[in-house]
């Protein structure tokens, strides 16, 4: 059977992930790599064992015609580069945000249609072992029906050295709505998305706590009504330690996750005897959680296995649905719908 073929556009930070899990998925072969830094194309070539680099990407969709382009750029560069392979008749996996505008992505989306391409945007939290075990948890009644969610990441993102607030080499990040915490925010909408479903109604706040960066706003929350259950999300640029907590609450017990953290549940179930019991018993539970989450992170760390939990779930089955000439893992009318979502998120305002 033939290898599936790759090539990917873009060798910043995010471009090694996708390399190491294509280095691993044996039925894929990366044929080229592209940057505008010839350095840096040439770099991520040399070390992952890849043929051909390119430092236009227009050279490299004409003399390669690969199954899946994965697009790494920066967000504000993927309209153009999506529009030339979609119109190249080549699948495209892009990072998220897939687009700056909902409206451009809405343009990809129709453009996707016309030429019977498959459009995925990266929403590799979605395959996290965490957040996969509560959706088990979920899908088995234990948890019952779901309540309430909360998802709130904190990252520094305004500290001493950040490169978010770096004015002699602006982000990226600072082109989007929202700002910096624009490029976080279709994590936080399509983890919502999962477990509240569609979204009937958003509120949202915007706050600038350190007055003297050049960040629009450093500080987002938010309330969200959907068809299942309620949700709150934040997004904290100051607050410490990091973290990427995602909690859901149901009828019948709590069950939470550090994203950041190795994978490990915390889970609080309906006591159904002696209180005092019922919590010595949880403590336990959650002291072993804690004890063989931790260890099993360090394994992992060990293994060589990366930070990104969910990525190579993620693409593997991208690729698993081209070769089945099947339908891709999210459908575009979910992708649209978690699009919104994030148009919704930074439509509320900034400082």
């Amino acid at each position: 059977m033939s290898k599936l073929v790759g090539v990917l556009i873009g060798c910043g930070a995010i471009a090694r992930e996708h390399l190491a899990v294509l280095a691993d998925l044996q039925d894929v072969e990366v044929a080229a790599v592209c940057d505008i830094s010839q350095a840096r194309a040439e770099a991520a070539a040399e070390r992952f064992g890849i043929a051909k680099h390119y430092t236009s990407h227009r050279d490299l969709l004409s003399d390669i015609r690969p199954d899946l382009v994965h697009i790494t750029t920066p967000p504000t560069s993927h309209l153009q580069i999506a529009t030339d392979c979609l119109n190249a008749g080549r699948n495209v996996f892009c990072e998220k945000p897939m687009t700056v505008k909902y409206e451009d992505f809405l343009a990809l989306k129709r453009l996707a249609g016309e030429k019977n391409c498959m459009l995925m945007e990266n929403q590799q939290n979605r395959y996290h072992s965490s957040v996969l075990a509560i959706q088990k948890l979920i899908g088995t009644g234990e948890l019952g029906d779901v309540l309430e969610v909360q998802i709130c990441l904190s990252l520094s993102i305004t500290g001493a050295g950040s490169a978010y607030v770096d004015q002699n080499a602006p982000h990226f990040g600072l082109a989007l709505p929202g700002g910096v915490i624009g490029d976080f925010l279709p994590h936080i909408a399509y983890l919502v998305y999962m477990f509240t479903g569609r979204v009937t109604d958003v509120h949202t706040n915007w706050v600038k706590h350190r007055k003297d960066s050049p960040l629009p706003a450093d500080e987002f929350r938010g309330m969200v009504k959907g068809e299942r259950a309620t949700a709150y999300v934040s997004f904290s640029g100051n607050a410490q330690p990091d973290g990427f907590l995602v909690r859901v609450c149901g009828t019948r017990m709590r069950v939470e996750a550090n994203l950041y953290e190795p994978p490990r549940l915390i889970v609080k179930r309906a006591p159904s005897g002696e209180p005092a019991i019922g919590t010595l018993l949880d403590g336990i539970s959650e002291a072993r959680q804690v004890l063989f989450g931790t260890l099993g992170g360090f394994t992992r760390k060990l293994g060589g296995t990366g930070s990104y939990d969910g990525l190579k779930e993620m693409i593997s089955r991208t690729y698993a649905s081209i070769a089945s000439n099947g339908q891709q893992p999210i459908s575009l009318e979910e992708i649209d719908d978690v699009a919104r979502l994030v148009c919704q998120f930074a439509g509320g305002g900034s400082a």
